[in-house]
């Protein structure tokens, strides 16, 4: 590259701020920083150490392409193994000696065609371009609930889970039915004395086709060509067939797919009124379909009581639901998601002309592709406003969207300045995201992180792999309005 290119500050070394960072290194561009304010590499796979964690995607996908491993110990792998497999891709492409750890970024702001990146100690960077990677998963959300600082036991959220604590022989609050509690509910059944999940609102839950995987298959991955290669495709491929299930047109074919998920609770769960109180209320697929054989057993044992009702306020005794039951427990585990509409807070993004991205974004997040944004020249957004994967893997999304952030990086290397992209180009393509979204299950009314409180779906993107991967597939300079 010339030496007009750009100097790149990423924040954040999850999946995302690896997929940049590695994207730059491959394709001759070193002058990078990335600022992590965690102690290792891994994103979310850092901060979720819960027992049971583990990724809902099969890991042959669930892994950098040009990256594959040949040695996960399950088809899903494992919290501790993605994190360690993270650390390995950091070091494997030199990124591990770019990355600053334990530096928290808590400002950047736009100036004369450059962006200053403001750290939590004082200390002010300046770059050319600045890339935004912390996720939509990396701000644990927990209820503002009434009291909740009176509890006498020990209280964290699933995301920030507290090793010191043990949970054998307690009485334990779950509070949440999400991704993260039907993995970690049962692995902890067999712990607790008592056991308390609390889930207003049910989730749908399918078979999880999962299996061991030893030494033979991985010795067959390492040593046959392609084979490695074989089985991410054919994963892939498989996944993204089930794409035409989130538009509304599909709906017969979702209902019987429905009394399927149906009659996976009636021999899971003995009771009929626990099978009553597990059942949703809503289309399967409006938000994340959760794949599990333990959960429903778990919920069935005898020690075990589900209660479908939010929590009104907490005593030192425990969470009071909002139907006036009080729960009596040691531990209260919240597993109540993240801030997802919350995107990049509480950094204070500035750009052109002093405009505050989260007051741009008051409405709901929008932007470009998912990665640039009207009035934010030279910034890139990682996992940006609905670029959720439903269908597949998101690690294939991050690749385009590195992609594409480096292809406008050498663009601006071979004219310097700035580059923004136009507010018509962003809106047009915002009127046809809604259009897209009004024909699928998203806006059907559920339950979920996918919307804002206004009902906008901002997380999720609504179409197939292939056609994000076609519409980042060039960078088109006329899209954008250039800056000397």
């Amino acid at each position: 590259m010339t030496a007009t290119t750009p100097t790149v500050a990423i924040i954040g070394a999850g999946f995302g701020g690896l997929a940049a960072a590695i994207e730059l290194g491959r394709n001759g561009i070193h002058d990078f920083e990335v600022f992590e304010r965690g102690d290792s590499v891994g994103g979310v796979w850092r901060a979720n150490a819960y027992p049971g964690a583990a990724c809902d995607v099969p890991s042959p996908i669930y892994s950098f392409s040009y990256a594959l491993e040949t040695r996960w110990s399950a088809r899903y792998g494992s919290q501790p193994e993605i994190h360690a497999y993270l650390r390995r891709c950091a070091d494997r492409f030199g990124i591990t000696p770019k990355i600053r750890f334990g530096a928290e970024v808590v400002a950047a702001t736009f100036a004369d065609d450059g962006w200053s990146v403001e750290l939590a100690s004082g200390e002010v960077r300046r770059f050319g371009a600045l890339i935004c990677a912390t996720g939509q998963l990396s701000r644990p959300r927990i209820p503002e609930v009434p009291d909740r600082s009176s509890f006498a036991g020990a209280q964290f959220h699933s995301a920030e889970w507290d090793p010191a604590v043990s949970l054998r022989g307690k009485r334990v609050a779950v509070v949440g039915s999400g991704a993260s509690a039907i993995q970690l509910v049962p692995a902890i059944v067999d712990e607790v004395d008592r056991l308390h999940v609390i889930a207003r609102s049910p989730n749908w839950v399918a078979n999880k086709c999962d299996h061991a995987t030893g030494g033979p298959l991985h010795a067959l991955l390492r040593r046959v060509p392609g084979l490695a290669r074989l089985q991410h495709n054919a994963e892939w491929l498989w996944f993204e067939s089930r794409v035409p299930m989130i538009f509304n047109r599909l709906d017969p074919v979702r209902t019987v797919f429905q009394a399927w998920l149906r009659a996976k609770i009636r021999r899971e769960i003995r009771d009929p009124a626990l099978r009553a109180v597990v059942t949703p209320d809503y289309k399967v697929g409006c938000n994340r379909i959760l794949p599990s054989n333990d959960w429903y057993p778990a919920l069935d044992r005898s020690h075990v009581s589900v209660h479908p009702h939010a929590v009104a306020r907490m005593t030192p005794q425990g969470p009071v639901l909002a139907d006036g039951t009080v729960v009596e427990a040691d531990v209260v585990v919240w597993c109540t998601g993240f801030t997802a509409d919350e995107y990049l807070a509480p950094i204070r993004i500035t750009g052109r002309d002093g405009r505050l991205l989260h007051t741009e974004w008051k409405d709901g997040p929008e932007a470009y592709l998912g990665i640039t944004v009207a009035g934010f020249p030279n910034m890139f957004l990682l996992f940006g406003p609905n670029t959720g994967s439903i269908t597949n893997t998101i690690t294939y999304l991050l690749e385009k969207q590195a992609r594409y952030a480096r292809m406008a990086i050498q663009h601006l290397a071979t004219r310097g300045g700035r580059l923004e992209v136009r507010a018509e180009v962003q809106n047009d393509y915002q009127r046809w995201l809604d259009r897209r979204l009004r024909a699928t299950v998203f806006t059907s009314g559920c339950p979920g992180w996918y919307h804002t409180a206004t009902g906008r779906v901002f997380a999720v993107w609504p179409g197939s792999h292939l056609e994000y991967a076609r519409r980042t597939a060039r960078f088109d300079p006329a899209d954008y309005t250039p800056g000397a």
